[in-house]
């Protein structure tokens, strides 16, 4: 089973860009609890989790430009963000990933980028390194966590402003745990399972209609044959 080893934050929301304001959270086992007072960045630990594994941004983030230190509270131009977890995959191996993003402000807007994020794991005795140049990122998250993007989003990493999607009204509802419980994976499933089921049956009846008329066809040559022998029977006494 998958589990949190650590996590270091620095320049993301209220934590500073400069060294002395990077934080390392620790997550223990089975249960790490997080206490804090208001602003203290209790929720972007969760919101950089679920960045880090899903790839998604907080509600409210337009293209993650606010999800970035503001420039103006550090009196900067430009501030760099930086996200480094570390885990342990559905094998047990040691596994860190590490996304880095940049904000520039501008006259009237702050320009949001997404720098390159890697993913180092051990592999055969040796150190491999994947690169979001060459791999989306997000679903080999996935594929190491062992956890489907709609568990993380709407169970495990759910922010709170998206907490309440269990009263949603009937047709939205139906859709998250469509999601969760990879429904509709099963349902494709079932249909192709039927119409496999039924092209088969289709190609069995053909099956059985040409061995019938072959059947008639292997009777009447035999039937033939016979009368061919009797024939050459009188024509030769």
């Amino acid at each position: 089973m998958s589990s949190l080893v650590k996590m270091s934050v620095q320049g993301i929301r209220s934590f500073g860009p400069d060294d002395k304001d990077k934080q390392v959270i620790k997550f223990f086992n089975p249960l790490t609890i997080i206490q804090g007072h208001n602003g203290a960045g209790k929720t972007t630990i969760i919101e950089c989790l679920k960045y880090m594994t899903t790839g998604d941004f907080p509600p409210g983030c337009a293209r993650g430009g606010s999800f970035v230190h503001d420039p103006k509270v550090a009196h900067e131009t430009e501030v760099k963000g930086q996200i480094r977890l570390q885990f342990k995959d559905v094998n047990g191996q040691l596994v860190s990933v590490q996304k880095s993003m940049v904000a520039t402000q501008k006259a009237k807007r702050v320009d949001f980028k997404t720098m390159e994020g890697v993913i180092t794991r051990e592999k055969h005795g040796q150190r491999v390194s994947i690169s979001s140049r060459c791999a989306e990122i997000e679903r080999e998250m996935i594929t190491l966590l062992g956890v489907s993007k709609a568990v993380l989003t709407n169970v495990i990493f759910c922010h709170q402003e998206d907490s309440n999607w269990p009263l949603s009204e009937g047709k939205t509802l139906k859709t998250k745990f469509d999601e969760i419980f990879a429904a509709t994976r099963y349902i494709k499933a079932l249909e192709a399972i039927r119409k496999f089921k039924l092209d088969q049956g289709h190609t069995i009846r053909e099956y059985q209609t040409e061995i019938k008329y072959l059947k008639q066809n292997k009777e009447k040559a035999a039937e033939i044959k016979e009368q061919q022998s009797q024939t050459e029977g009188r024509l030769a006494g």
